[in-house]
C-alpha cells in the first residue's frame, strides 16, 4: 500500500490524498444513551470468545481495515505490550499496566445498528492470567470499567457489542469522566459518522500515563494503581485519555480532529461540556509525544513531509453536527456518591 498525503490546508484542516492511495482500502464508555441493557448469556459469551481467535490471514485483513496507515509504533522503550486483533477493532494491550495503550477501529454509518447494550465484562481469554485484568479488579467504589472502543460503536451486531466488553478494552475511568465529557465525545463521534458528509471515520483511542505532567510518558513503575476490595492494586489508572479521528471524503480529502482530556472528576454538561472539549483539541504531534506512540508509521516512512503536516494539524473548533445534542449521564446516585473521592 502506498501512503502519500499530498497537500494540506491549515484553514480547513483537510488533507488531499491521491485517489486509490491511503484510506481507499476496501456508547458511551460503559453506558448507552438508551438505558436498556442486560447481561450476556453463557452461550453468547462462548460465541463471543470464539470470535476473538482469528487466523493470521484474518488478523492481517482486520489490521488493513482498521489501520490502513500502519500499526502505531512505540517511541519509548517497551517490552510488555501485545497486539490483540479483533474483526471489529484492534487493541494494543500493556501486560504490566493491565490496560489498553490504544485501540483503533474503522467506523461508518452502516456499522451503527440497533443492538442494545449487553454487559459481558470478562477477562480476555487470549491473555495469560497474571497479565489479564479481571472484573473483580474493579470491585471498588470510584472507577468505572471504561471502554476505549465503545460498545455504542459496535451496535451493528451482537458479537461486536459483546466483544467490546472484554477487559483488555477497559481502563479505570472516574464515573464523572466516563459518563460525562467522555461519553459526550463518544456520542459526538457517532453523530459525525451519521452525517452524510462523513461516511467513514477512523478512530484511535488511547490511555496516557503522565502523572507528572511533563508531556512525556511516565515509567510503568510510577503509575497510580486502582485498589480493589480484594486488597490488590493491579490495574493502572491513566492520567489522560485521547481520541484521534480521521475522516476521508468521497473526493479523497481527509480531515482530522484530536482530543487529549485530563482524567479527573470534572463534571460538565451543556455548553460548558462542549467548550471543554473544544479547549482540549490537540494536534496529533502533541498526543504522540505524551503517549509515546507514532500513529502513522507508513506515512512517516514514505512521505515524512506529509506526516509532519498531519501531525501538526490542530483545528480550532469542533466539527459541526446534526441530530440531538449529547448530554451528560453523570447525574446518577453512584457518580454523586463518588464526587470528590480519589485515591
Amino acid at each position: 500500500m502506498n501512503a502519500i498525503w499530498q497537500s494540506f490546508s491549515a484553514h480547513s484542516v483537510r488533507l488531499v490524498l491521491l485517489l486509490g492511495l491511503i484510506f481507499s482500502i476496501a456508547g458511551l464508555s460503559g453506558y448507552s444513551t438508551d438505558v436498556q441493557s442486560r447481561n450476556c448469556t453463557a452461550e453468547e459469551k462462548a460465541a463471543g470468545d470464539k470470535q476473538l481467535r482469528l487466523s493470521k490471514k484474518d488478523q492481517q485483513l482486520s489490521i488493513e481495515r482498521h489501520l490502513p496507515w500502519g500499526v502505531p509504533t512505540a517511541t519509548v522503550p517497551v517490552d510488555n505490550e501485545d497486539l490483540l486483533v479483533h474483526r471489529d477493532y484492534v487493541i494494543n494491550h500493556d501486560r504490566d499496566l493491565l490496560v489498553p495503550i490504544w485501540t483503533a477501529h474503522r467506523l461508518d454509518a452502516k456499522g451503527l445498528g440497533t443492538i442494545d447494550r449487553v454487559d459481558c465484562f470478562r477477562a480476555d481469554p487470549r491473555i495469560n492470567a497474571p497479565y489479564a485484568s479481571l472484573p473483580n479488579d474493579y470491585s471498588e467504589p470510584i472507577f468505572d470499567q471504561g471502554h476505549l472502543s465503545p460498545n455504542g460503536d459496535m451496535s451493528r451486531a451482537l458479537n461486536p457489542v459483546i466483544n467490546s466488553f472484554i477487559m483488555s478494552n477497559m481502563a479505570p475511568q472516574y464515573c464523572q469522566f466516563n459518563r460525562g465529557v467522555w461519553q459526550i465525545l463518544e456520542s459526538l463521534v457517532r453523530l459525525w459518522v451519521k452525517d452524510k458528509d462523513r461516511g467513514t471515520i477512523y478512530v484511535i483511542t488511547g490511555s496516557v500515563f503522565d502523572r507528572d505532567n511533563n508531556g512525556k510518558r511516565d515509567r510503568d513503575s510510577s503509575a497510580k494503581r486502582m485498589k480493589s476490595k480484594n486488597g490488590k492494586s493491579r490495574v493502572a489508572v491513566p492520567s489522560h485519555f485521547y481520541k484521534i479521528l480521521i475522516h476521508q471524503g468521497d473526493d479523497g480529502a481527509v480531515e482530522t480532529i484530536s482530543f487529549l482530556l485530563p482524567h479527573d472528576q470534572t463534571d460538565l454538561d451543556g455548553d460548558a461540556a462542549f467548550q471543554y472539549l473544544e479547549k482540549h483539541i490537540r494536534s496529533i504531534e502533541e498526543i504522540q509525544a505524551v503517549a509515546g506512540v507514532k500513529f502513522f508509521p507508513k506515512v512517516a516512512q514514505e512521505r515524512p513531509e506529509a506526516a509532519v503536516v498531519v501531525e501538526k494539524a490542530r483545528p480550532a473548533k469542533l466539527w459541526p453536527f446534526t441530530g440531538k445534542r449529547p448530554s451528560s449521564l453523570a447525574n446518577s446516585p453512584q457518580c454523586k456518591a463518588t464526587a470528590g473521592a480519589d485515591r
